[in-house]
């Protein structure tokens, strides 16, 4: 029902037919965002992870959940530990390895997390912890090895002091891992007719770099920040740039970015695979050499290539049955390499061992790399699994179960998802002999020192 008479709302003599129409002026005009000499910006492309006008540090440690079996919150507190349904009942903890190995190991990870922020959340499969809490754990995980208790009173400690954590992905909650190590490569400070492949530290801020134009003005002006992210896109041009054209065309020839030349294409990729390597020089001495950054290019494991093409067998998917391949088919060498666009940048180094992506130094048999957007670095961790026997040829006999503690200290391109980890075996020809041909289910257990 209309209850006010429709000639009194447009009444000439009325002043509200006047009130509303300015009413509705004035309400347009304030929801608009363009005044008088407004510019539109375009949106703003790409990711601020290589800018250093940014800092995003706080950032670094806010992890997305990428494992789409995990349905539980990431947002749990560690005092859910406590669930059952959480946790692993395992009795024995029987370590294979010497005392002395898991010790330097921990004191490894600790001393590189002393200098990190204590406070930053961390990922534990579907939990968030701090750095802090890792650090409790393996502090009282070493003065506990350090007592040398018997091990009846060890395993009843770790139950009492300890919550565990079982991880993995499936069913039985297994993880695949795979081998690393560090090889000892032959190679020279300076080009010879026999060490004529390089490889190579990561270039500087100046290569490429466009020298900017005087009074650019950012604000406000399009045509100003457009030059400013060209400019800065074309001084990281180079990491743009594939295997292919650092190795086989030379774009990065002649800038005195070589840190050592090898004698053998195939061996320089392995330790890119590898991501670090000890150089050994022709007067005896040596230099560790280690991941210093990488292309952005992703990695593309040739073994899958070279088993779709049919040019080997599954069995032969190891890093000894690719070599062997390419021994007898030279020829393939950068069919097969090139595909791997994948590039890893060096820098020498005097350490026993690589670093790992968490800062602490790795220890042969002690030291694995998982996802760290889903299990963290320097997480104390107990595996059940396999490993190789091998002969005084480095050939395998036979497999035998093991069963240890090791520290989260690394990650690596391939290792992506919750059921999978990699194991450092070391340094030197018996380290991969047993890395080579590494591809085994395990059990994995996380330990958190209990509040």
């Amino acid at each position: 029902m209309n209850l006010i008479p429709e000639q009194l709302l447009f009444n000439k003599k009325s002043a509200l037919p006047l009130i509303i129409i300015l009413g509705l002026f004035f309400l347009v005009a304030s929801c608009s965002t363009k005044g008088p000499g407004s510019r539109s910006y375009p949106d703003r492309t790409g990711t601020y992870k290589n800018s250093k006008d940014h800092d995003f540090d706080y950032r670094q440690n806010r992890l997305q959940k990428q494992d789409h079996e995990t349905e539980e919150s990431l947002e749990q507190d560690t005092e859910s530990f406590s669930d059952p349904a959480t946790l692993a009942d395992l009795k024995g903890f029987t370590d294979d390895l010497s005392p002395a190995s898991l010790e330097k190991a921990i004191t490894n990870q600790l001393q590189a997390m002393f200098e990190q922020e204590p406070s930053t959340p961390v990922r534990l499969g579907s939990y968030t912890l701090t750095r802090g809490r890792l650090i409790e754990t393996l502090e009282a995980f070493l003065e506990l090895v350090k007592q040398d208790l018997p091990i009846e009173e060890f395993n009843k400690k770790i139950s009492e002091e300890f919550v565990l954590y079982r991880v993995g992905k499936g069913k039985n909650k297994k993880v695949l891992f795979t081998g690393y190590y560090r090889p000892v490569i032959q190679a020279s400070r300076k080009r010879t007719p026999v060490y004529r492949y390089p490889i190579y530290q990561m270039p500087g801020q100046g290569l490429q770099q466009v020298k900017y134009k005087s009074g650019i003005q950012l604000v406000g002006t399009n045509t100003g920040i457009k030059k400013i992210r060209e400019s800065y896109a074309e001084k990281k041009a180079w990491r743009r740039f594939t295997r292919e054209e650092i190795d086989h065309k030379g774009v990065l020839r002649g800038q005195g970015l070589e840190v050592a030349w090898l004698k053998d294409d195939l061996e320089r990729f392995f330790l890119h695979i590898q991501g670090s390597g000890m150089l050994e020089f022709s007067d005896g001495s040596r230099q560790g050499v280690g991941y210093q950054g990488s292309n952005q290019h992703t990695y593309t494991g040739i073994g899958k290539l070279m088993i779709q093409d049919g040019a080997i067998e599954v069995a032969q998917g190891s890093m000894q049955g690719i070599k062997k391949y390419f021994v007898d088919h030279p020829q393939d060498i950068a069919k097969y390499l090139y595909q791997n666009k994948r590039y890893i940048f060096f820098t020498l180094n005097d350490d026993e061992g690589p670093r790992g992506s968490g800062g602490g130094e790795l220890v042969g048999g002690r030291s694995i790399a998982t996802d760290k957007s889903i299990y963290p670095a320097g997480g104390l961790a107990f595996i059940k699994i396999r490993q190789p026997v091998l002969n005084e040829k480095n050939e395998i006999v036979r497999w035998q179960p093991i069963s240890r503690f090791v520290v989260d200290q690394d990650t690596g391109s391939a290792i992506r998802g919750a059921g999978r980890g990699d194991l450092y075996f070391g340094t030197g020809q018996k380290a991969g002999a047993k890395a080579g041909h590494y591809h085994e289910r395990g059990e994995v257990y996380y330990l958190i020192k209990r509040s």
